[in-house]
């Protein structure tokens, strides 16, 4: 659950994604994992698995999958608030050396005060 008590929400946003980033260029995906406080509408929880199977089918093979900490400005980053206070949080995710075309959509969604549930609710090409 991540706590946002700055004015600055967006600023805490890239940060917790920052750490999820982090997390996946050092192979902490039990880690990263635990960011994620829900499954999306799908039920998905975007595990180790997941992540790796939609960058092997962006680059349509099968060879290994790995993360960069590239810094997330560097990721297009775009933030949608909207109007029930939760956020969508997107940005181009930093795999196999280089910045790709999968966008993960991080959704923060108010669950009292400043407390937001986190959820991945799709990693795809736009």
């Amino acid at each position: 659950m991540l706590s946002i008590v700055t004015e600055d929400k967006t600023a805490a946003l890239k940060q917790y994604c920052q750490e999820w980033l982090r997390l996946l260029s050092v192979s902490e995906f039990s880690a990263a994992r635990k960011m994620l406080d829900k499954p999306n509408n799908y039920g998905i929880l975007w595990t180790e698995h997941e992540l790796k199977t939609a960058v092997q089918d962006y680059f349509d093979n099968n060879e290994p999958v790995s993360f960069q900490n590239e810094e997330i400005a560097n990721c297009y980053p775009e933030c949608l608030e909207s109007n029930d206070g939760s956020f969508i949080f997107g940005f181009y995710l930093p795999a196999n050396g280089e910045i790709t075309d999968l966008t993960v959509e991080f959704e923060f969604s108010q669950s009292g005060g400043s407390k937001y549930a986190a959820t991945i609710n799709d990693v795809h090409v736009l």
